[in-house]
């Protein structure tokens, strides 16, 4: 019999600038340990890449000008929780509180993750 289970889990991917990389991380462990498994502090982030938008009326921006071409480098942040509606909104809610941009880049997918030796 395998020890491997699944684990019905939300995949958070967000997007954010590198100055504030700690900021938004440190706020998502206040929400959650980030565990997985027999682990703790279990997320991935990668290496810069290219933000772009084009900052409209009623934005509140940290940088650009209002209808005006913006880019800087970004770090997308990716890491899972278990599918509990009160977990994710307490994760959410943690990111919008410590990232700069008023309206952060945030996709959440329904997911199944592995965990082996029944530790969730």
């Amino acid at each position: 019999m395998s020890d491997i289970i699944f684990v019905d889990s939300y995949r958070i991917k967000v997007f954010v600038i590198e100055e504030f990389l700690e900021k938004v991380i440190a706020s998502i462990k206040e929400a959650t340990n980030l565990k997985y498994g027999n682990y703790d502090g279990v997320l991935w982030h990668s290496q810069p890449g290219t933000e772009r938008c084009v900052p409209r009326k009623g934005s509140v921006t940290y940088a650009g000008e209002i209808d005006g071409q913006y880019a800087c480098d970004s770090i997308q942040v990716q890491f899972s929780i278990p599918r509990e509606r009160a977990l994710l909104e307490k994760v959410v809610e943690s990111i919008f509180s410590s990232h700069p941009w008023d309206e952060p880049v945030i996709s959440i997918t329904e997911t199944i993750d592995t965990r082996k030796n029944g530790v969730i």
